[in-house]
């Protein structure tokens, strides 16, 4: 899909504003169109592919969820993409990321309310064959918007205000 300024500024917002949850009218007054070309240029978005999910950003820690724990994989290459929505599917696995090397080539992250449920999730990792080269307590994530997307657009509604 070739984004045009208003595809761009609206990815931007949505990453930017993730925590305050802007309406499709708050987005529109930002970068100067209706809440219904919002609304419009969502559902492309999605439908194309580009904009994937709207997800939550949860403290597990503040949500008295004691473990989350990021383990380092590998996965033979061939296999990767299978293994992967295998491992998504695994209770307390909230995300996988897939990377191009090839070895420790895939990372799971998992949160868990008591130690036991942390030994069934390796238990399952290594059932689908993947080898676990350690894990590592996540204490914080931390974002920031992809500044290519849409801040000329954002910058130039503010200047003319």
């Amino acid at each position: 899909m070739n984004l045009d300024p208003t595809d761009r500024a609206v990815l931007y917002l949505l990453q930017e504003e993730s925590q305050t949850r802007l309406t499709h009218d708050e987005i529109g007054d930002r970068i100067g169109v209706s809440s219904s070309t919002v609304s419009n240029r969502l559902r492309e978005l999605k439908e194309t592919g580009v904009l994937q999910d709207y997800r939550p950003e949860i403290d597990y820690e503040a949500a008295e969820i004691p473990h989350h724990l990021l383990f380092i994989c590998t996965t033979p290459i061939a296999d990767r993409k299978a293994i992967c929505e295998r491992t998504i599917d695994i209770p307390g696995v909230v995300n996988v990321r897939e990377l191009l090397t090839g070895t420790r080539n895939l990372h799971v992250e998992v949160v868990a309310t008591d130690a036991s449920k942390i030994e069934t999730v390796t238990e399952e990792l290594d059932a689908l064959g993947l080898e676990i080269h350690g894990s590592e307590i996540l204490r914080s994530n931390y974002y920031q918007p992809f500044d290519q997307f849409g801040t000329e657009e954002i910058d130039s509604k503010t200047e003319s205000e």
